[in-house]
């Protein structure tokens, strides 16, 4: 039977990678999902500008 090392953190260290991992995606989808936002405002603003401009 082979004896099993209770202090060995190998688990505890993929998991804390693992849990890292995921803040870092969802960090990066949400300055995604912010900066599309944000270009989808001023993109309806400049468009709104443009279109008063060309109507008279």
């Amino acid at each position: 039977m082979v004896d099993q090392n209770r202090d060995d953190d190998t688990e505890y260290h993929r998991a804390m990678g693992r849990a890292w991992l995921m803040v870092a995606v969802t960090s990066c989808c949400s300055l995604l999902a912010v900066a599309f936002v944000v270009l989808a405002v001023f993109g309806v603003g400049v468009f709104m500008a443009l279109a008063d401009a060309l109507s008279g």
